[in-house]
């Protein structure tokens, strides 16, 4: 592969810098990062669509049919969006120095984010205060903006009214809200928690930024598997690009690996792991190595069963996940209960105290096939699977890295979704559909 030379280009190098802003920017803000990647898409000159994006327009189209069938509203397809940046970033001048740009920008924002979340955990100057009461009834009034939290405190589900608008809060669970200034009364038949800014007690509780409550790192974004999601993305994409590009990437990798293991998901260590050295047999051809691999994977796995009973519970409680999505998705075969539809019909099973949350089946697969029916779920499986054997193959021809990390953190995607929901939420579309994007453009070069 022969990359272009991008300083041909006049206008090469504002854009060159909008590309390495929106990478750097994107884990801080998701609305600057739209702002980067549209004003890139508006000015450059370059621009033509990728065949293959007709098969994520398939996609939501189906999902726009399901939400139609069941007589709802097709707002949740607005989230093609953030898959665009495919097509944005597939119209990419590629040279190693823009490449090197990119990488160093998602370093350094990864760098960032680790840094400041250690100096998080440990010092009680960057934590955030808040006042709380215990109550079943409260009348708040905000001057200002403010992220308030309720917590539930007990071993069932609860209803709580926020002026007209219901929430149900899975037991031992703290939801956090974003309201505006004014007036919330906020009531409950049965007592919680309430955590403001605004002082409403002389009681103080402290709330880290990067941290959820059993310490699992989740750097900025709002739960620990999302960022799970995000680092096993980043730990794959550069101990790819220290093992085909350059070896200095190996510091971006091993920060990656380390705000991965500070998450202590259970489903995205090990598997990131587990292709960690796929990656590395298929470059060293050791099958030595892979049966190692394999070896310590399954005793691992033994050892972890053995000795940490909770994984049985958790094994259990994701089983009644999956039967209630398969009850769910009974309701209506050929379209589904409509895209991005299945907590509503969760809140049932959650009231029952089978499921311990309503917002997903944390199984990619059996929400695609709730909410979209027989043919949704083909159509989501066909896409996934198209993008991540392209990748793959376009890769291992053409000896390009990038391609390589984007087909692999396909198949990780696909992999870990069996456990949890990791497609559709802007953090991460944004991330992976943008890398498949550049390497796109290098495929092309």
């Amino acid at each position: 592969m022969a990359p272009q030379v991008a300083g041909s280009n006049p206008v090469a190098l504002p854009l060159n810098s909008l590309i390495y802003l929106y990478f750097l920017i994107l884990p801080f803000s998701i609305s600057l990062s739209y702002i980067f990647s549209y004003l890139y898409f508006l000015i450059n000159r370059k621009f033509s669509i990728p065949k293959d994006f007709i098969i994520l327009l398939a996609l939501y189209l189906w999902r726009a049919i399901s939400l139609l069938a069941n007589n709802l509203s097709i707002v949740p397809i607005k989230e093609i969006f953030d898959k665009f940046v495919y097509v944005i970033f597939s119209n990419v001048n590629i040279s190693r120095k823009v490449i090197n740009g990119i990488l160093i920008s998602i370093f350094l924002s990864n760098f960032i984010i680790l840094s400041v979340g250690v100096l998080d955990y440990f010092f009680p100057i960057f934590w955030n205060k808040y006042y709380f009461i215990k109550t079943n009834s409260y009348n708040l009034e905000l001057k200002n903006r403010e992220k308030i939290a309720i917590r539930n405190a007990s071993d069932r589900a609860i209803e709580v009214n926020i002026n007209d608008e219901k929430l149900i809060i899975p037991p031992n669970f703290l939801i956090f809200l974003k309201l505006k200034a004014g007036s919330y009364m906020i009531a409950s038949s049965d007592s919680f928690f309430l955590h403001t800014k605004t002082k409403i007690s002389d009681n103080i509780f402290y709330i880290r930024n990067f941290w959820n409550e059993t310490n699992n790192f989740m750097g900025l974004v709002d739960h620990k598997l999302v960022a799970a999601t995000i680092f096993s993305i980043l730990t794959v994409l550069f101990f790819c690009a220290f093992l085909y590009f350059n070896k200095l990437y190996f510091l971006a990798f091993l920060t990656s690996l380390i705000s991965l293991i500070l998450t202590f998901s259970k489903s995205y260590i090990p598997i990131t792991i587990l292709i960690l050295f796929l990656i590395l047999f298929i470059k060293k051809k050791n099958i030595t190595l892979l049966v190692s691999t394999m070896l310590a994977f399954a005793i691992f796995s033994i050892i972890l069963l053995k000795f940490k009973p909770e994984f049985y519970n958790a094994f259990n409680l994701r089983n009644n996940f999956y039967k209630a999505g398969i009850e769910i998705f009974q309701k209506n075969p050929i379209f589904g209960i409509g895209y991005s539809n299945v907590s509503n019909y969760l809140e049932d099973y959650l009231r029952k105290g089978m499921i311990d949350n309503h917002y997903h089946t944390h199984n990619i697969y059996i929400d695609a096939l709730a909410e979209t029916g027989i043919l949704g779920l083909i159509l989501f499986l066909i896409t996934y699977l198209y993008f991540g054997m392209k990748f793959l193959n376009k890769g291992y021809k053409n000896n390009n890295f990038l391609s390589i990390a984007v087909g692999w953190c396909i198949i990780l995607i696909m992999l870990t979704g069996f456990f949890e929901k990791n497609v559709d939420r802007a953090a991460i579309d944004l991330l992976l559909f943008s890398l498949m994007g550049i390497a796109n453009s290098l495929n092309k070069d």
